[in-house]
């Protein structure tokens, strides 16, 4: 008569003890969730002001925003700005 009573308090046992490590699980998952979700919106934040930073280096680094720049600053005459090379050689010499 004892082994029936014993197999039972001891799965009753097993049951408390599991549902109580799937309680503290549980809880530990919850307030994982709320740190994962605040980090995927701070990724999203810093991957929108990446493209951002990345469409104004294109903007600031295109050649007719320097060639502007350059012009403000007196490197380039509008005057001289077009060259033409006139030569009666041919460019590429045949070996």
């Amino acid at each position: 008569m004892k082994k029936p009573s014993l197999i039972v308090t001891i799965l009753i046992g097993i049951v408390i003890s599991l549902s109580i490590i799937k309680a503290i699980v549980y809880n530990r998952l919850s307030t994982t969730g709320i740190f994962v979700g605040k980090v995927e919106e701070e990724i999203n934040f810093y991957k929108t002001q990446n493209a951002i930073l990345s469409e104004k280096l294109l903007t600031f680094s295109s050649l007719t925003n320097i060639a502007k720049r350059a012009e403000k600053e007196g490197f380039i005459s509008e005057e001289n700005s077009l060259m033409v090379l006139k030569t009666s050689k041919p460019l590429a010499v045949r070996p």
